[in-house]
């Protein structure tokens, strides 16, 4: 699989509610849920805990994803552990495991790495690592912070999606912090809400967050997700 990892730096700007419209538009696309505070799909779509990667993990090496994961609104999504300890425990022990089977396997793994803190091993592992920010001060200073970390964390390669408005536009959040900006996303709550609580498909379809999902989607399938050496119309 490639790996797309999504994660934030301060605050909640969407992180999970942008990785599962950004899977719902890649094809062969998962969620997997690798926030070590503890995973909030199971919760949002009454699901089950398992199967998910704790199941995954547990499974012999030739154990195929699809089988472990589970439906929330149309989208596959390896869940993890809800509790903090647990889902730290899961990765730390069995994180090499996961990233390798995920790796081997066919498709792509839009991984929810959450707030980030550490890498785990499947973020260490992404083609690309995409930081959702509010275009703001004091999001922008936490960024930068953290930026040789996250540098070290992942061998692909690093990029911004700014999320709602701010006073800082694009060029000069890449000036900042010298990483380049992939996306935009719209600070839209009634899409989130509906794709939360099961409002209308063809409403959040039609939305300004789905349409500008979409809009990355196809730039990651380009510049990112596409085979080395394929042409891209």
């Amino acid at each position: 699989m490639k790996i797309v990892s999504l994660a934030s730096v301060r605050g909640a700007p969407g992180v999970t509610t942008a990785a599962l419209l950004l899977a719902s538009t890649l094809p062969e696309a998962a969620v997997v849920e690798a926030d070590l505070v503890g995973g909030v799909l199971a919760v949002r779509y009454g699901l089950g805990r398992e199967p998910g990667l704790t199941t995954f993990a547990a499974g012999g090496p030739d154990a195929a994803w699809r089988a472990h994961a589970q439906d929330a609104g149309g989208v596959p999504v390896l869940v993890g552990p809800d509790a903090p300890g647990a889902s730290e425990l899961m990765w730390r022990s069995a994180g090499e495991r996961i990233t390798h089977k995920l790796v081997a396997a066919d498709g792509v793994a839009v991984v929810d790495a959450g707030r980030f803190h550490s890498p785990v091993p499947i973020v260490s592992a992404s083609d690309l690592l995409a930081i959702l920010v509010n275009p703001v001060a004091d999001q922008l200073v936490a960024l930068t912070h953290l930026l040789p970390t996250l540098r070290q964390a992942t061998r692909g390669r690093l990029g911004v999606v700014i999320v709602g408005d701010g006073p800082y536009r694009a060029v000069e959040v890449e000036r900042s912090v010298e990483v380049p900006v992939i996306g935009a996303l719209p600070d839209d709550r009634d899409a989130a809400e509906a794709l939360l609580y099961g409002g209308s498909r063809s409403r959040l379809a039609r939305s300004r967050l789905a349409r500008a999902v979409s809009a990355l989607g196809i730039e990651l399938s380009s510049s990112v997700l596409a085979p080395a050496g394929a042409v891209v119309a």
